[in-house]
């Protein structure tokens, strides 16, 4: 069985690497990539004259005709930037801001009930996600306190509010997933995945980011980080009851009349100051408390 303090080193340790984790997944810009194969689209032109007078400027212009990283925030193109998309440096990448949390209202006025939809779960996915943080943040200030009092309750409150930041967050993953479903499945209007060219779904391979997969991973440390909260709380518990029994066990009078031949037998029980089966002096004594002088009445 493990003690306290390794559980609660356990817990801090898968606590802040959780934390990290999704906070550096939070800010980087590859949950999602597109890889297009744009020389691919090159040769259709050349066999086909009248896809290149169809796509010719969107070619050179149409974000989805280039190779793209999708973070939560930003847009990031590995390679060739489209013409005049007005990019900025980020982390060596060019990159733009994503559209969606900046809608227009007038501009919303005509989204379908899909679009509605995978628009407020876009920023239902940013709040989720940062009030995980939030709560992440939270419970390692009730947890110093914890650690450093050997507190049971404050323990136990910060192993709930890990798990409360590691389902938050899995919320958060959830609604980014119905988001992603919604731009390739759903949707069938530009940008989204359905309205595309059939030379760019042949040419176009879409997979999961590392940004996607550290963020899962920093909340599987912070729910595990969780657990081992819990497991400290009855470590503490289980280590308290221990100590208490041993501090009482130091009072409680042993037994003598159930040791057998070899136990430590009372003083004066049947015995003359403990040495052997003697009367006591006074057995006999039937002339008052100084006997041994009246031997001449």
């Amino acid at each position: 069985m493990f003690s306290s303090p390794l559980h609660l080193s356990f817990a801090s340790v898968f606590s802040l690497i959780g934390l990290g984790l999704v906070c550096f997944a939070f800010f980087t810009d590859n949950w999602v990539e597109y890889q297009v194969n744009r020389r691919e689209i090159i040769n259709s032109f050349k066999r086909e004259p009248e896809l290149s007078l169809r796509l010719q400027t969107a070619f050179g212009h149409n974000i989805i005709y280039f190779s793209r990283n999708y973070g939560l925030f930003n847009l990031c193109f590995p390679d060739t930037v489209p013409q005049d998309i007005g990019s900025f440096n980020k982390m060596g990448s060019p990159c733009i801001w994503s559209n969606d949390f900046m809608v227009q209202d007038s501009k919303k006025e005509h989204f379908t009930s899909n679009e509605l939809y995978r628009h407020y779960a876009a920023k239902a996915t940013i709040v989720a996600y940062v009030v995980g943080i939030v709560f992440v943040v939270l419970s390692f200030i009730v947890g110093l306190f914890g650690c450093w009092n050997r507190s049971r309750k404050f323990i136990m409150s910060t192993g709930i509010l890990l798990l409360l930041a590691g389902l938050s967050m899995s919320v958060a993953m959830l609604l980014w997933h119905y988001v992603s479903y919604s731009e390739r499945y759903i949707l069938d209007m530009e940008p989204h995945y359905k309205s595309w060219e059939p030379v760019l779904k042949l040419t176009s391979r879409y997979n999961f980011g590392w940004s996607y997969i550290i963020s899962w991973i920093g909340i599987v440390s912070i729910v595990l980080g969780s657990a081992f909260f819990f497991f400290a709380f009855y470590a503490v518990k289980r280590e308290e009851e221990e100590a208490l029994t041993a501090k009482h066990g130091a009072y409680m009078m042993p037994n003598y009349y159930d040791k057998g031949a070899g136990a430590i037998v009372p003083y004066n029980y049947n015995t003359y100051a403990g040495y052997g089966n003697y009367p006591y002096y006074n057995q006999y004594n039937t002339a008052g408390y100084y006997g041994y002088m009246t031997y001449g009445r």
